[in-house]
């Protein structure tokens, strides 16, 4: 198991784990939007419920969860549509929360709002200090082409 974590790690490093990650996290959470009904969230999300229907928005999550994981085994600089589709929903979500705050929908949604903003500030962070380190593939490592 060991080595198997590494040879993984030695793929993704920082960069590739926080997108593999948080994609992982999307696809679980869009799940949970879709079998569970969760009062608070259904009240929350309501200016954005009226769009599309809460399964949707959850296959959005699960969509771009599984575009972050992919993104995640790719290059520095090739990746950043990743980092793109896993922070659209999470862009989305605290708007929507903050306008159920101020409509009245949802009054008290607005504690919520700093928490979807900070995993927004640490997807910056995370795409800003690593967006320079350059990151070969493991698996090929050695080859004679230059890569």
């Amino acid at each position: 198991m060991s080595a198997a974590f590494a040879r993984i790690w030695e793929h993704l490093g920082w960069r590739g784990f926080a997108l593999a990650g948080i994609g992982c996290c999307w696809i679980a959470y869009g799940t949970g939007l879709i079998v569970t009904n969760r009062a608070g969230v259904v009240a929350a999300t309501a200016p954005v419920t009226a769009l599309m229907c809460m399964e949707a928005w959850g296959g959005v999550w699960i969509g771009c969860g599984v575009l972050g994981l992919l993104a995640g085994a790719r290059r520095t600089g090739r990746d950043l549509w990743g980092f793109a589709a896993v922070t659209l929903p999470i862009a989305v979500w605290p708007l929507a929360y903050l306008t159920a705050a101020v409509t009245g929908d949802y009054a008290s949604a607005w504690a919520s709002v700093p928490l979807f903003a900070s995993v927004i500030l640490l997807l910056v962070v995370v795409a800003v200090i690593t967006s320079h380190q350059q990151r070969m593939c493991a698996c090929r490592r050695g080859d004679t082409d230059g890569r």
